[in-house]
């Protein structure tokens, strides 16, 4: 009765703990932006447009290349994907056009792959955007 008890507690232990989120290796890593609708970005080092996930509140921030950029994300099955409540500081700067690209393609995107160090964000199959892990 005891050993049954004690493997009845494992299963039950091993059953209700909490699986990994597909974006749990994602966060707290910056994610840098290399490439926007089949256009490599410029890198400068200092100011590139970036993403960071925090996936406990699934929210992220970054830098949209002018402005920090802050809001929500959701995950779905099948890779699926979705930025909400997306805001960003107004400072104006010669980047505001990119800046501003990058967040009306960020509404566009509903799912991702990662691959190697690349996040691939898509509208259904297209590749939208392509952030390296740094």
């Amino acid at each position: 009765m005891y050993r049954l008890l004690t493997i009845l507690s494992i299963l039950f232990v091993v059953g209700c703990s909490p699986k990994l989120a597909p974006d749990s290796n994602w966060g707290y890593q910056k994610w840098v932006l290399i490439e926007m609708k089949e256009v490599p970005v410029q890198q400068s080092g200092r100011a590139d447009a970036y993403l960071e996930f925090l996936p406990n509140d699934k929210k992220f921030n970054g830098f949209g290349g002018c402005n920090r950029i802050n809001g929500n994300y959701t995950l779905s099955k099948n890779s699926s994907i979705h930025f909400t409540e997306v805001i960003s500081t107004k400072m104006s700067c010669p980047d505001l056009a990119f800046e501003n690209t990058v967040l009306a393609t960020l509404a566009d995107v509903n799912r991702y792959e990662i691959s190697d160090n690349n996040m691939l964000l898509k509208d259904d199959n297209k590749v939208l955007l392509i952030y390296q892990r740094r």
